[in-house]
């Protein structure tokens, strides 16, 4: 390996001096392209192909009909559970085009501190980056939650049809941003009645859920309230 090495740096040491020997920029260019436009139109191939592949699979990552976290529930709710399943064919969602996705491997309370808990800055990056369109969890907790903002405020015109037909379950808080609003706005719905409770047993407390403040698919997540309490 040694002798190997030490062979490659002596003839990467001559290379580079036989090319500062040629003069101007043009013939250096001129002999690095003759001599090495295969490793060159390779390299940047390999470039190319992997910032394509990332690209895709981070597209990927973001192409859903749904995406829900059901939270602080030891209850089979995940994907392909019956909860997915039925779901699903309520919807009529075309799977081969995009996904649905349940996460019900989800742990915290906001009531009780989130601090260094690796489920909540999930649900942080989820949120943020506008992948969720609805969490799950106690009644309580994701009230409270609705407090940080990242909960859509249900008076938002994209509401409009889920307020009309539920406006009377809607769960209020303040924000903790006082410029965004110092009194209380609807934050989530109670469905501690719905199916999910009777039917599915996915939750023994009373829970409710909200949707994600950047969420793209609240038609989505309208379809899953109707599913819920047809």
């Amino acid at each position: 390996m040694d002798k190997k090495n030490g062979r490659f740096s002596g003839w990467w040491k001559a290379e580079k001096d036989k090319i500062a020997g040629i003069p101007g920029t043009s013939k250096k260019i001129g002999y690095i392209w003759e001599y090495y436009k295969l490793w060159i139109i390779g390299i940047v191939f390999g470039i190319w192909y992997i910032t394509f592949a990332v690209r895709q699979y981070t597209t990927g990552l973001k192409d859903y009909w749904c995406f829900m976290i059901f939270a602080n529930t030891y209850a089979d709710a995940g994907d392909h559970s019956e909860l997915w399943e039925d779901y699903v064919g309520y919807a009529g969602f075309d799977l081969t085009e995009k996904a649905v996705h349940f996460d019900a491997a989800s742990y915290f309370d906001y009531l009780k501190g989130v601090t260094g808990n690796s489920y909540f800055e999930g649900f942080v990056a989820y949120a943020d980056s506008g992948t969720l369109d609805a969490i799950v969890m106690g009644r309580d907790s994701l009230t409270a939650l609705g407090q940080t903002g990242r909960l859509l405020d249900l008076n938002s015109p994209e509401c409009a049809s889920i307020r009309e037909k539920y406006g009377d379950r809607f769960l209020y808080a303040v924000p903790l941003d006082e410029e965004y609003s110092t009194e209380e706005i609807p934050v989530c719905i109670d469905i501690s009645d719905s199916r999910l409770v009777r039917e599915y047993g996915i939750y023994s407390e009373p829970c409710a859920l909200g949707i994600g403040a950047l969420s793209d698919n609240v038609e989505s997540v309208e379809l899953f309230l109707d599913f819920l309490f047809e």
